[in-house]
């Protein structure tokens, strides 16, 4: 059942999912021999809290406790694999499996990932992590799993990481070509196959019962047929596998909402071969997949190990490359991204703002609580496999920014009020917070109105890392000046508005605690001549006559015409640079493309040119397998857009930037816009802001049929190997792939934030980072090609009550930073600048004009900036870390909340407390048991680095949690749980699988990762160590 894809979750509700739990509760209660298994939390959830009566819940506890209802996977949704970042699957998987073991007590143990378009090895790791047994995936490419199919090698243990942590291995069953259905035809009959139930109907279920192509139903004279059917499909997929055990599943998309004719005809035939099983030689009975797994492991087969790769890029036939999701509904993708990265925020903070000591009420904990809740649902919501891919109906796509949209305004608005609660020394004080910046709710971007008032603003970093970071503003007024909360001037830079109408921008320089917050202070006036700076801006525009590119290689003819802001004159044939301590970036002023990029610490100059580029789409099913939601297929090489290209260059001793607008020939409107940035900091160096180059786009929207690239082409031998991350938890090498249909779209990947290519000779490395999901290749050597958006009309759905279209008329602007530097640089910088990207600093400024203590400070005083700072610094907190040291460069404080469950940490206790409270007449827990608990907490770090991958961090580390946070109390409790929190570790044995290479004892304990020293644990390269801890 999906959580989206063609209709919303509520269509479905009223159509089939509800009964689909209804029916299959109402036929198990009296069968025992009967089975289901439950997937995807959010229908199941939704039927529990909305539909199911007393009755119904009752049964559903004896079901699950007699095991005739398992719950595999247990995530809110079956997530996807490829575009989806690994905390927000973590998410979406705790969600799900904090409900299922706070209401039963069970906890899942297999996956069920039979839908998502490929299959990456980082979501293998993190099944490990949460305790599974064994993997279950389907989608693979077609020949890959043909030639798996004839060697019985669809089975095996899967070493999902290079890094030799406890949990990095996994038994993995990869369905056959018949996938997660039974034969839907049938020899004998017209109808579909073994459904005899129908088709789903919508908007409602028929009042007369009958849908549309029921299988014929088992009677006496066709019997026979049908076991002969069912018998043949048995065996044929038997002769795929190792093992006399075959999982044949019985059900497809949107079935069982009759579950009672479902089992009426099903019943008929399983009795009827069992009643043959010696003449057809196959003994059938009905299963859960845990069922089937204990099978295969109490077999004690010996098994193949895979150790490399994935199974990335997904194509199910010739010409149909599955790599055009990768990027489909690039504002969706965004907008997943930000909603996750302000729920991360937003969980730190709800934890600090219950945790520590000082802080003063301004929000009811439980309203605050279920904000958060709100976002965690939606954030889970849209991680499913036809969710965040962007292969959903229009209407559906709008059901997931609606969700994410209200529920990322409800947490915007309880940190408003948290933030005030952690920075005031009095609940009384009439201040009132609101949000600034790109990723607000305000739909005037946030701008900043400048008066001669300072303005407070609050900074809060929700990493473990204090950073320096540039905060930028869209304020009203070029004559700014920005002091700290010492009442020191901070540099700062005021540049030009990017349009003549927009607001100017604001940049300085923030210092920013880990964990933390700092406090600034705007307001207008004299510029201080050494700390806030203006910014000159020069101006060209250069006419090309386009012609078709071969082979990536772009031709243009070119003409040039210069105006200059301040009279400086460009001359054919001479280049303008910007630079800093790190980099100069030049452009060659005859085309307005940039050249080259300089690396000053070495003086390497790399050849560096970005062009936008568009590939025509496959459109008519005439001409075979057209470009859509899911697949890429273009029909020729891209071609260079446009034909006018607008050169603004941008100094100042902070900022410095490259703004290339691209126009058609008659427009007065650019199609897209780049902007190239650097920063400096005055008299002091930082690595990470030195080192990268920022890139700002506007893209949008495209003509229909076109699919827009970015590709950087440079100098650089990559020899077409590029790395992309995996979920953005791991690097996977991606070589050429020759002699396919496809040469373009069978080379592409996800670029979920990171991809990159280098010199292995001459240590260069180009990385890119993204704070959404991109399609990503490098098609030829040295050159880096990635996919902003794509706009697609086909005719492949007409005969389908399927509204599957791409026609998408919007206007996106990602960000991407860019690294150039050697190896070992860039590898030690890639993870936090990747952090960095993905979580910003939340931007806060202060409205205390109902406040009579701040503002009687003006009444007499021409400059009265000094007192009020000072007045301020006495009734709030102005800077503060809630650690106590920063946690090492290599290891990420994945998670810190309050997640509320109100679960015994001991399973035992659990167990009794469930029994105890829930009157099995009913199916209903007392009240008071429905009490969130706000004391736990739960923490993760995550060792950020693989083995081997670099010197100083691809090292164990130990860190003490008491230590670390010893201004939250100290710990009466702490015991570390698998990766959702649903098992204490020391109570987790996960099976171990004989395989090829060495004979492990079946149920041998997999090794857990180091013990816990009092509060100090110590954690290995890539490992994930999640831990609930409780103060006094």
């Amino acid at each position: 059942m999906d959580v989206g894809w063609v209709y919303t979750v509520e269509a479905s509700m009223t159509a089939y999912a509800a009964n689909v739990y209804t029916t299959v509760a109402e036929n198990l209660i009296n069968q025992p021999e009967k089975r289901f298994i439950a997937v995807e939390q959010e229908f199941f959830r939704l039927w529990w809290n909305n539909v199911a009566n007393s009755t119904q819940k009752s049964n559903v506890y004896k079901l699950v406790d007699n095991g005739q209802m398992e719950f595999i996977i247990g995530g809110q949704v079956m997530n996807d694999e490829a575009v989806t970042e690994y905390s927000a699957n973590i998410q979406q998987l705790t969600e799900g499996h904090a409900f299922i073991y706070e209401t039963f007590g069970v906890r899942p143990q297999f996956s069920w990932h039979v839908d998502p378009f490929g299959a990456t090895a980082a979501m293998a790791t993190l099944f490990s992590l949460a305790g599974f047994n064994a993997h279950l995936t389907s989608r693979i490419d077609y020949d890959k799993k043909e030639e798996m199919m004839k060697n019985k090698g669809l089975q095996f243990v899967w070493k999902s990481t290079a890094s030799s942590f406890g949990s990095n291995e996994i038994f993995t069953h990869v369905m056959d070509n018949y996938s997660y259905c039974v034969p839907s035809e049938l020899p004998f009959s017209n109808r579909s196959g073994f459904f005899w139930n129908g088709v789903a109907m919508f908007p409602d279920p028929p009042k007369d019962g009958i849908y549309p192509n029921m299988s014929l139903p088992v009677t006496d004279e066709n019997l026979k047929e049908y076991a002969d059917v069912m018998i043949e499909n048995i065996k044929q997929r038997a002769a795929w596998f190792k093992t006399n055990n075959v999982l044949w599943p019985w059900g497809c998309d949107k079935q069982f909402f009759n579950a009672t004719i479902q089992f009426e005809n099903m019943d008929k035939l399983m009795k009827y071969i069992q009643a043959s099983s010696a003449d057809y030689g196959v003994s059938v009975r009905y299963a859960t997949v845990g069922e089937y797994f204990k099978a295969l492991h109490d077999a004690h087969e010996s098994w193949d190990i895979k150790t490399e790769g994935d199974f990335i890029p997904y194509s199910s036939a010739p010409h149909e490359a599955w790599t055009g999701f990768y990027t489909s509904r690039s504002f969706l993708k965004g907008l997943a991204r930000h909603s996750q990265s302000l729920l991360y925020a937003g969980e730190s903070i709800f934890s600090l703002y219950t945790h520590l000591p000082n802080s003063t009420e301004t929000i009811d904990v439980t309203y605050a609580l279920n904000r958060l809740k709100k976002l965690r649902w939606s954030s889970a919501e849209v991680q499913h496999h036809d969710g965040v891919t962007g292969t959903e109906s229009p209407i559906v796509r709008d059901m997931y920014a609606s969700h994410l949209t209200s529920s990322s305004n409800g947490v915007r608005d309880a940190i408003e009020q948290m933030i005030k609660g952690l920075i005031t020394k009095d609940d009384k004080k009439k201040v009132k917070l609101h949000f600034l910046g790109h990723r607000t709710k305000d739909p005037a971007n946030g701008v900043l109105r400048i008066s001669t008032k300072p303005m407070p603003i609050i900074v809060y970093n929700p990493l473990g890392w204090p950073m320096n970071r540039t905060i930028r503003l869209n304020v009203t007024s070029k004559s700014i000046s920005v002091k700290n909360a010492d009442g020191k001037s901070v540099s700062a830079q005021v540049s030009p508005p990017l349009n003549k109408s927009g607001p100017y921008q604001l940049f300085f320089f923030a210092e920013l605690p880990a964990l933390g917050y700092n406090t600034y202070f705007i307001q207008s006036g004299y510029q201080d001549s050494n700390h806030t700076h203006g910014s000159q801006m020069t101006s060209s525009t250069v006419y090309h006559k386009l012609k078709q590119t071969t082979n990536s290689k772009q031709t243009t003819n070119s003409k040039q015409m210069t105006n200059s802001r301040k009279g400086n004159k460009y001359t054919e044939n001479t280049f303008v640079a910007i630079g800093n301590d790190c980099y100069e970036i030049t452009v060659d002023n005859t085309t307005n493309y940039l050249e080259y990029i300089t690396l000053k610490q070495s003086g390497n100059q790399i050849k560096f040119q970005n062009l936008f580029m568009e590939y025509d789409a496959h459109s008519d099913v005439a001409n075979g397998q057209v470009s859509n939601n899911y697949i890429f297929r273009p029909k020729a090489d891209s071609q260079v857009v446009g034909q006018k290209v607008k050169l603004d260059v941008v100094r100042g001793p902070l900022v410095q930037e490259i703004r290339q607008s691209f126009y058609d020939l008659f427009q007065d409107k650019p199609r897209y816009v780049v902007t190239f940035r650097l920063y400096t900091i005055p008299g002091y160096h930082d690595n990470l802001i030195c080192n990268r180059v920022e890139v700002d786009l506007q893209v949008g929207p495209l003509r229909i049929n076109k699919e827009l690239i970015i590709r950087f082409k440079t100098s650089i031998h990559n020899y077409r190997t590029i790395h992309t991350d995996e979920n953005a938890y791991q690097m996977m090498e991606r070589r050429p792939r020759d002699n396919v249909s496809e040469p373009v779209a069978q080379n592409y990947y996800p670029m979920v934030s990171t991809a990159f290519i280098e010199d292995i000779k001459s240590d260069i490395r180009f990385t890119a980072l993204a704070e959404r999901t991109h399609g990503v290749g490098s098609i030829s050597d040295g050159e880096m090609e990635m996919m902003l958006l794509r706009r697609l009309v086909n005719n492949e759905f007409e005969d389908h009550n399927f509204n599957l279209t791409l026609n998408d008329t919007v206007i996106v602007r990602p960000t991407l930073w860019l690294l150039l530097a050697n190896s070992s640089l860039s590898s030690l910088l890639q993870h936090q600048a990747r952090l960095q990207l993905e979580n910003p600093p939340l931007v806060l400024a202060a409205d205390y004009r109902q406040e009579e203590q701040l503002t009687s400070v003006f009444h007499s005083r021409k400059d009265a900036t000094p007192l009020f700072i000072e007045k301020w610094r006495k009734l709030f907190n102005i800077k503060f870390s809630s650690i106590t040291f920063e946690l090492p460069a290599n290891v990420h404080l994945l998670t810190l909340k309050t997640p509320g469950w109100n679960y015994d940490n001991n399973h035992s206790k659990h167990m009794n407390d469930i029994k105890s409270n829930v009157e099995f007449g009913k199916g209903e827990k007392r009240k008071e048991q429905t009490t969130e608990n706000f004391k736990r907490l739960m923490i993760r770090f995550h060792h950020l680095f693989a083995e081997g991958k670099n010197s100083s961090m691809s090292k164990p580390v130990s860190i003490d949690i008491q230590k670390l946070l010893v201004k939250f109390g100290n710990i009466s409790s702490i015991d570390e749980r698998s990766l959702t929190g649903i098992w204490s570790k020391k109570d987790l044995k996960r099976w171990k699988w004989n395989t090829n290479t060495k004979n492990n004892k079946s149920n041998e304990l997999y090794h857990q990762g180091e013990e816990l020293r009092g509060t100090e644990f110590t954690i290995s390269p890539q490992d994930i160590r999640t831990f609930f801890v409780e103060f006094t």
